[in-house]
């Protein structure tokens, strides 16, 4: 932990000041404690621990997503971080990686609140950062695995955190990042607007969220997460393998189908669909691309189906949640997954 970190951190308790007890000289921390009026914090392998959720269901996505986030081998190939980056950037309405990192190095303090390994960040965080700082916060033990990634990186910071109960003083940040998290919160809604009080006047919120699905879809989704969600991770990973494998299959069939007319019951849009993509969005998540080894497209479909808490949503909700909180939408993303939304707060 460098002890200019502590610029921004407030007890995530109270709001009140932190002070660092610990026997190690200079400026970076590596162990010790965070002393605040009620109660302390350990800092342990450099890293700041606040995380004081006695939520069970958020118990249960720190257990997940630590346990996701530590199987590297399973997301980490150059193909897929390639292909997850023109995703995002696209989305973000970015040029290029560098585009987006020129972009927010401009804004000074950025947050990535929900960051698990870092992989979102590292797809457009590079040696050339030249932004004041960077604070990756993750409620799971996937911070440690961000720490391994980012750590040779300039003005970057690390802190297990809820993103519920974030330990920052309010106006701490220029951006806040979110890519793909809040929906894994008890309420989306109450962790969107938990971030904006962070952002100084003039910062912009990014955040991604699913979107609500075909009415099967949704059906079947939460019918497998019931089954799984109370799980081990492991046991839960191994029983993904063969719904990953079945969606290779009918992947592999390579066949078309004409859909003649809107299906409105099913929510089922007119058109040429492949079969297993047909599936994939109107029926049940079964994620498959030829590109991915056999275990990244296992990663993907316990990446939606393991963690308790995966709420879809509309985007008329997430244009309220912005009007909300006095933000003003500069960019705004609908795909069939998901919503992608630039906004500023006034």
């Amino acid at each position: 932990m460098n002890r200019q970190l502590c610029d921004v951190l407030v007890d995530p308790m109270d709001g009140g000041t932190l002070t660092i007890e610990t026997s190690d000289e200079g400026s970076i921390v590596e162990t010790g404690r965070l002393l605040g009026r009620r109660r302390s914090y350990p800092i342990v392998k450099g890293i700041p621990r606040l995380v004081l959720t006695e939520d069970a269901g958020q118990s249960q996505t720190q257990e997940s997503f630590g346990f996701k986030w530590q199987q590297v081998s399973s997301y980490d190939s150059p193909k897929m971080r390639g292909a997850a980056a023109r995703w995002l950037i696209d989305r973000y309405g970015f040029t290029s990686p560098q585009a987006m990192e020129q972009y927010l190095s401009a804004k000074g303090r950025v947050l990535d609140a929900g960051c698990g390994s870092a992989f979102s960040s590292s797809l457009w965080l590079s040696p050339a950062w030249a932004g004041e700082m960077w604070v990756g916060a993750d409620i799971s033990e996937a911070i440690d695995v961000a720490q391994q990634r980012l750590a040779h990186l300039p003005h970057v910071h690390f802190v297990q955190a809820d993103v519920l109960q974030l330990p920052f003083a309010p106006g701490s940040f220029d951006a806040i990042f979110s890519e793909g998290v809040l929906h894994h919160t008890p309420s989306t809604e109450r962790a969107f607007k938990a971030l904006v009080p962070l952002l100084r006047p003039g910062g912009e919120l990014m955040v991604y969220i699913y979107r609500k699905k075909s009415p099967a879809r949704e059906f079947t989704d939460d019918s497998v997460r019931a089954q799984i969600a109370g799980l081990p991770p492991a046991e839960a990973w191994e029983m993904m393998r063969p719904l990953t494998r079945l969606g290779q299959a009918l992947a592999e069939l390579h066949v078309e189908v004409e859909v003649p007319e809107d299906v409105t019951l099913l929510g089922i849009p007119k058109g040429r669909y492949d079969v297993q993509r047909l599936i994939y969005w109107h029926f049940a998540k079964l994620f498959w691309n030829d590109q991915y080894s056999f275990d990244e497209n296992l990663h993907v479909n316990f990446d939606w189906y393991h963690p308790r808490y995966a709420h879809r949503h509309d985007e008329a909700e997430l244009r309220t949640w912005c009007a909300d909180s006095s933000l003003e939408v500069i960019h705004f993303d609908a795909q069939e997954s998901g919503f992608t939304v630039r906004a500023v707060r006034a």
